[in-house]
């Protein structure tokens, strides 16, 4: 059942189960997003639903030994949060997150700047100038090691989190809406909700606290206000933070959103990882980056520990001689170097209950 499932995950604090079925291969997968969207917004009783009437059916995978860059771009470019892992035989391995692998690239480029600065920059500066990144991709990721040459490649700016926000309704809800009417506030705008009390923030909801918090534990969505489980008083920006300085912040405490406030407290809205992805580079830029974070991982030896079995047999040109090489050449990285997180298996005949706990 849905409860089951999401049991198990709040269990384990996870967002996302792979289920399988009868010979172990992946059927679906269910998110904490398809809990809200799919069950609490259409009231359905998570423990008398199936997880595989609910779920992601035949969803998208990749195996351990596909190329590593096509499995972000994969990602980047289908707005996949995650991203199924199989072997050969098709069983599940892994499940890879797009903000994993997001906060995983940036503190490779963070480290190798701290082991050289200058040599980094360099670095950086050429994958760039070799795969033809405009000014805001290079500025990107430049800045990504600490900002040393904010307005290298162009001088172009980074695009601000109001210019990102404009025109796009805010999902505010007052502290005592309960949580069925939350719910389907947030699905409809695929949004955590912002808890707003006379034109201040006062707490956040997302998905992730729908499943762990409320389905897991059984509460009764229209008899609970939002207030009583909701996280008070969250860290907000200014709606002029660029788009990168909001990467940078949400990279720094692990957060998968981040609301906008204005300096007197008037919310302009709530931005997410993806969110970012898209306003500062798209799939293109995002290539550049995790491409670069590769490369310098592949030059400062730091995954010969993790990897040592498998790279052996590779061998990764971190400098390429030219443009017309670097496009021609093959990306023989694995989907193993993006190292995905053990997956957490459901079965068929999980309800959406089990499945949130």
């Amino acid at each position: 059942s849905v409860l089951s499932v999401t049991q198990m995950l709040a269990s384990k604090r996870g967002d996302a189960a792979l289920v399988t079925g009868v010979i172990g291969g992946v059927s679906g997968i269910i998110t904490d997003t398809d809990v809200t969207r799919r069950v609490v917004a259409k009231h359905l009783d998570p423990s008398g639903t199936g997880v595989s009437d609910v779920m992601t059916s035949n969803p998208t995978c990749v195996s351990m030994s596909d190329s590593a860059m096509d499995a972000l771009a994969t990602m980047v470019e289908n707005h996949f949060r995650h991203l199924p892992v199989v072997d050969e035989t098709g069983a599940a391995v892994g499940l890879l997150d797009i903000a994993k692998c997001l906060n995983d690239a940036i503190s490779k480029l963070e480290k190798a700047q701290d082991k050289s600065s200058s040599a980094a920059e360099d670095a950086v500066k050429q994958v760039a100038n070799l795969q033809g990144a405009d000014g805001a991709q290079a500025e990107m990721l430049t800045q990504l090691l600490g900002g040393l040459v904010s307005q290298a490649f162009g001088g172009k700016s980074s695009p601000t989190l109001r210019s990102l926000l404009a025109g796009k309704p805010a999902t505010v809800v007052s502290p005592g809406t309960n949580l069925r009417d939350v719910g389907m506030v947030m699905a409809e705008a695929r949004k955590a909700a912002l808890v707003v009390d006379e034109g201040e923030l006062v707490g956040i909801f997302g998905f992730k606290d729908m499943m762990s918090r409320a389905i897991a534990k059984e509460l009764p969505l229209e008899l609970t206000a939002v207030s009583t489980i909701m996280t008070p008083n969250p860290e907000s920006v200014s709606p002029d933070t660029t788009v990168l300085e909001a990467l940078q912040i949400m990279h720094d405490n692990r957060f998968l959103t981040l609301p906008v406030c204005e300096d007197d407290g008037t919310v302009i809205g709530l931005v997410g990882v993806m969110d970012l992805v898209y306003g500062s580079g798209g799939a293109d830029g995002w290539r550049s980056i995790f491409d670069s974070a590769m490369d310098l991982a592949d030059d400062a030896s730091d995954s010969a520990s993790l990897q040592s079995a498998r790279s052996a047999s590779r061998s990764i040109k971190s400098v390429r001689s030219s443009t017309k090489a670097a496009a021609t050449k093959k990306d023989e990285r694995p989907v193993s170097k993006l190292r995905p997180k053990k997956p957490m298996i459901a079965s068929v005949e999980d309800s959406v209950l089990s499945v949130t706990q």
